[in-house]
């Protein structure tokens, strides 16, 4: 069953990390170790790592 709440809040978070790495807030590894922690969070079923 798809949790919409959990999967827009992914999308959420994922975009502001991503505007956040861009804009030069965030280093490479520091992205990616938080949209790991996203995925942890948030448990979107879309995503498969």
């Amino acid at each position: 069953m798809i949790d919409a709440k959990s999967e827009i809040q992914y999308i959420l978070v994922t975009r502001l990390l991503t505007d956040m790495a861009r804009a030069g807030f965030l280093t490479d590894e520091e992205l990616a170790a938080a949209k790991h922690l996203a995925v942890e969070k948030y448990r979107p079923s879309t995503v498969w790592e």
